[in-house]
């Protein structure tokens, strides 16, 4: 496992946090974001030649969406959708639900008439895409932080309220992924009030919750349990060739927070840890931990609130908050096929 700084040419994106970076094919596209805390940039949309290393402003047309910050972003078929975000800086306030979507092939921006209840406004949420719906989990809404769980049909353009468990404290800045099967969705830790480190699986298929019995690790020693962090990135590891195919791997992170809230920066880590689900329904050694990554990687330097996604080449790391407070402009690639 290898880090490497990425070259970046041309109109280089303004160094931002609570931002979104999607991946589709060999190109990325940043969105949103703040420079200075909880004040939104703007709506321009960068893409970025991840061959070239090459960043563009790209036009759009069409009804964009408002600059924001919290948002989350994911691609369906050749549509990018933005959902949720803020422009005000307590908890809940000028957050939106609305959801907008980007023809990527006519770079037209339209907001999303939707059916169905609609999810709570949100800031700090997640949302991954499967099968072509949207699923988006937890947040900060406008009555506290949340746990529901929500789907939207991107065909008939309707959302559903999926079931919720009594296990899961509501959260912020939790990581949400699908698993390589595409039949579940982890959520993984995120803020309560304290950083959280527990790990909860929706099954896709029943509706059920659980918590796998490997999320705390096992007697083997190799196993351990997830340093409890927030505003992390993560992403699935699919390669069959590799010993880490299927399993989830997440980087860095906020791991105590500020006394002065989102207007300040806690301490952040620049750990990579990587998470093996256990065999079958008895999670027989599976669970945590923290990969070696190979000696000449330039390591991303510890940060949180950044932008994560997975390419083909592996989990891509762009901007984010230090412990000064201060934001990234820098972009990383964990290659998960170098040994």
């Amino acid at each position: 496992m290898k880090w490497t700084r990425l070259e970046q040419k041309g109109q280089v994106p303004l160094a931002r946090s609570s931002h979104s970076i999607t991946a589709v094919g060999g190109t990325c596209y940043v969105f949103g974001g703040e420079h200075e805390p909880r004040t939104p940039i703007d709506s321009v949309l960068s893409e970025y030649d991840l061959e070239r290393g090459q960043w563009a402003q790209r036009a759009c047309t069409g009804e964009e969406p408002s600059p924001r910050v919290a948002h989350t972003a994911a691609v369906v078929g050749q549509s990018l959708y933005i959902f949720g975000g803020r422009s005000g800086i307590e908890m809940g306030e000028g957050s939106t639900n609305e959801l907008y979507k980007l023809d990527l092939s006519s770079h037209t921006w339209s907001q999303v008439a939707a059916t169905g209840p609609l999810p709570e406004p949100r800031s700090f949420h997640a949302m991954v895409s499967v099968k072509g719906k949207l699923y988006v989990f937890g947040g900060c809404g406008t009555s506290g932080r949340l746990s529901d769980l929500h789907s939207f049909d991107c065909e008939i353009g309707s959302w559903e309220q999926l079931p919720s468990s009594e296990a899961i404290q509501g959260r912020g800045g939790a990581g949400l992924v699908v698993s390589a099967s595409g039949d579940s969705l982890f959520v993984i830790g995120g803020f309560a009030g304290h950083e959280l480190n527990d790990v909860h699986r929706f099954n896709l298929a029943t509706g059920a919750w659980d918590c796998p019995k490997c999320c705390t690790g096992n007697a083997r020693e190799r196993w351990s349990e997830l340093p409890a962090r927030s505003v992390f990135g993560v992403g699935l590891h699919e390669c069959s060739a590799c010993a880490h195919g299927g399993h989830l791997v997440l980087f860095g992170g906020e791991v105590d927070p500020s006394d002065k809230g989102h207007a300040g920066a806690g301490q952040f880590s620049n750990d990579t840890y990587c998470y093996e689900p256990g065999k079958a329904d008895g999670c027989r050694y599976g669970g945590w931990h923290r990969l070696q990554v190979d000696s000449n990687s330039v390591l991303p330097t510890p940060r949180g609130w950044f932008a994560a996604c997975a390419t083909a080449q592996g989990l891509l790391v762009h901007g984010g908050t230090s412990p000064s407070n201060e934001r990234h402009s820098d972009m990383y690639l964990l290659d998960l096929h170098s040994h």
